[in-house]
């Protein structure tokens, strides 16, 4: 079968595998890549996921409700919807963290039966809708302090980046309830903003990407054409002088806007105002058109959610130069910019952001949750565009590593950043008063299971390995059951049973993880120190066959399956030693341990009064694994001997780098020092 990373799919096809809960008016398919498998046709009940997704329920949602509740996040509507008489709390973008939390327990509601939990979000929602204006508008902060400022500040007020994550609550919850009032309500709010922005009209950006994403959310969900035009519309303004026409950024025209001529002291200020307003734009990608943007600059978060939406477009419609800019920025983002864990961010600028190629401090690391989060929903995306197992890689990289760091075990505790080191330790939060972190984690852990299966014509993609069942639809319509058993990340085992409901012939790509072939990220910033690889095997219905993945790192069986056809995957997972490029200089002379997707670190709680920063690991040592499962909520742990700054040899123990900070607080480091 000819594969072609840019597939095309008919109207019909989608038509024939599109989740029955879509609303009528849902847009057509993507016109190029990957179809999506929704996170409401995966279960994932047991295995490493599974505990966490009941974990999320129980303990993470209530936690988040209650947090926000009892910062004022909804009584803020009730004040705008002239109910409450209280103060009005915190910033412009507050009802932001309130939208995230919301959509994860609506998400989280379509895998559990929580009458409880459902009523609760039901009241709140009804209290977000009756602060709606008139015209659509609905921001609780400039409903109350001044409604004719509501657009004034789009750079630093967020307007637009609360619009969005409402519209992506509402399409969550009309998924669930399958009702079509609060999804008509966002569409209000969009049409509003619709009225006001666009060609011929205000040319302006937010300065917090995300409505982008979501208005392209609200495009799938609704037919509506409008949305997704808008939506390009806000991508391709960036890099623009906003205002009443489309006039590109230049210092001439910037300074005009920003500094009155008669205000200028010597020849030196306009161009000390262009530099200073351009490094600003560079925080929110306004600096470039996009389609010139091929560094990756600025704050980390915007940035992967401005990369996000670039990709969506690039699957739906045509868009000339997006496709290449995007090749640039993943290349540089990946090449230079991305630590070992797949977060993002360093600060060097102060901004939460990207910093200068290869600069990838451990102690100072920023890596904001969120950004791992957004880096997450990127690569899922450029997985879907380009059928390619780099991308995911780099996906369950992220999934396993620099996102779930953010949370602890239990489920109630948070990191807004994530160190690669730490010399005293820290201790997660209860809360964050900025809570994008906490929330974002809130949204993303329920639709993990989205993330695992993907469709082409005539092809099933398996992107992610986690014990679970999955229900998908063929192109003749034909029903399919896949089910996984597996005790992945800890074991590389996977039995994956088949069953269509009458025989059936499609291709089945199994995703060959870079870890397994030798590769700990699509790129020479990061490689493992032996050159050997374990051979994976395969068995189809216990008779072993061919497992040579291709050039797009699946193996690809065809064939005509039948009920009960059982697939066995065999990934050997052998401890890793993995070595820096040598321009990271923070990773010179060091060495970092990874074990099938994991990265590991030391805890000071395992090595009693070593000191971690002069620990040494001997090139030939040897490491064993172990699986522990009083520790840690059930983990595989690494074991060797180690060489103190004195040259004692020293046992020591590594934990996974996402299970840190959930005992008593002490120093933590993945990257060690190597001896000779």
């Amino acid at each position: 079968m000819r594969r072609h990373p840019y597939l095309r799919f008919s109207v019909s096809f989608f038509a024939a595998i599109t989740v029955m809960s879509a609303p009528l008016g849902a847009a057509p398919a993507p016109m190029r890549g990957l179809l999506e498998v929704d996170h409401t046709q995966v279960e994932m009940r047991s295995g490493f996921w599974g505990a966490r997704m009941q974990a999320h329920q129980k303990v993470t949602l209530p936690h988040a409700l209650d947090c926000l509740e009892q910062d004022g996040h909804v009584t803020n509507f009730d004040k705008a919807a002239g109910k409450f008489d209280g103060a009005l709390a915190g910033h412009s973008a507050f009802d932001s963290d309130l939208y995230k939390a919301l959509e994860g327990a609506l998400i989280s509601l379509q895998h559990f039966d929580d009458s409880a939990l459902r009523q609760r979000v039901g009241a709140i929602i009804e209290r977000i809708l009756a602060a709606q204006q008139p015209d659509g508008f609905l921001i609780a902060y400039y409903i109350v302090k001044d409604q004719d400022t509501r657009w004034d500040n789009l750079r630093r007020g967020h307007p637009m980046y609360n619009a969005g994550h409402f519209f992506e609550m509402a399409v969550a919850e009309q998924s669930l309830s399958g009702q079509p009032k609060v999804l008509a309500a966002a569409q209000r709010f969009a049409d509003h903003i619709d009225g006001i922005f666009g060609a011929n009209k205000r040319y302006a950006v937010d300065g917090h990407e995300e409505v982008e994403l979501a208005l392209i959310r609200l495009y799938r969900a609704t037919g509506e054409r409008r949305y997704l035009d808008l939506a390009k519309f806000f991508l391709d303004e960036r890099g623009y002088v906003h205002g009443t026409e489309h006039k590109l950024f230049g210092s001439a025209s910037v300074l005009a806007l920003a500094v009155p001529v008669d205000k200028l002291e010597s020849e030196q200020q306009p161009e000390l105002e262009y530099t200073r307003l351009r490094a600003d734009k560079r925080r929110i990608q306004d600096h470039q058109p996009v389609i010139d943007q091929h560094e990756a600059v600025g704050h980390a978060v915007r940035a992967a959610y401005l990369y996000s939406a670039m990709t969506d477009i690039v699957r739906l419609m045509e868009a000339p130069g997006y496709a290449q800019a995007l090749d640039d920025l993943w290349r540089d983002v990946v090449n230079h910019k991305m630590y070992l864990t797949g977060s993002l961010g360093t600060g060097q600028y102060d901004d939460e952001g990207f910093g200068d190629a290869y600069l990838l401090p451990n102690e100072s690391a920023y890596c904001e949750t969120c950004a791992a989060i957004a880096h997450i929903f990127w690569q899922y995306r450029m997985a879907l565009l380009k059928a390619n197992t780099q991308y995911a890689d780099l996906l369950e990289l992220t999934l396993y590593n620099g996102m779930l760091a953010g949370i602890s075990i239990a489920g109630d505790q948070f990191f807004y950043q994530n160190p690669l080191a730490s010399v005293k330790g820290a201790s997660r939060h209860p809360w964050i008063g900025l809570s994008c972190c906490p929330t974002n984690m809130a949204r993303l852990i329920p639709q993990i299971g989205g993330f695992m299966y993907a469709q082409g014509l005539g092809q099933i993609y398996v992107n992610l390995y986690a014990a679970g069942e999955a229900k998908l639809k063929l192109e003749d319509g034909a029903a399919l059951k896949l089910t996984q058993q597996t005790k992945y990340p800890w074991d590389g085992h996977v039995a994956l049973t088949i069953a269509p409901e009458s025989a059936s012939s499609f291709e089945l790509c199994l995703r060959i993880p870079g870890w397994a072939r030798g590769r700990p990220v699509p790129s020479d910033l990061y490689h493992f120190t032996r050159c050997e690889v374990a051979p994976v095997t395969l068995k189809l219905n216990g008779q072993v066959v061919a497992a040579s993945p291709g050039a797009d790192g699946y193996l690809h069986l065809q064939r005509t399956w039948q009920a009960g056809d059982v697939i066995e995957l065999d990934m050997p997972m052998p401890i890793q030693r993995v070595v820096a490029h040598a321009e990271v200089a923070a990773d010179r002379g060091k060495l970092a341990l990874m074990r099938g997707p994991l990265v590991y670190c030391l805890e000071a709680v395992d090595q009693p009064g070593a000191d971690l920063a002069q620990l040494a690991l001997p090139n030939m040592a040897e490491l064993h694994s172990e699986h522990r499962a009083d520790l840690l909520g059930g983990v595989t742990v690494l074991t060797g001997q180690a060489v103190t700054g004195d040259q004692r040899s020293l046992a020591i123990t590594a934990v996974p780098y996402y299970a840190w900070a959930n005992r008593e607080p002490g120093a933590m480091r993945v990257w060690l020092k190597r001896a000779d």
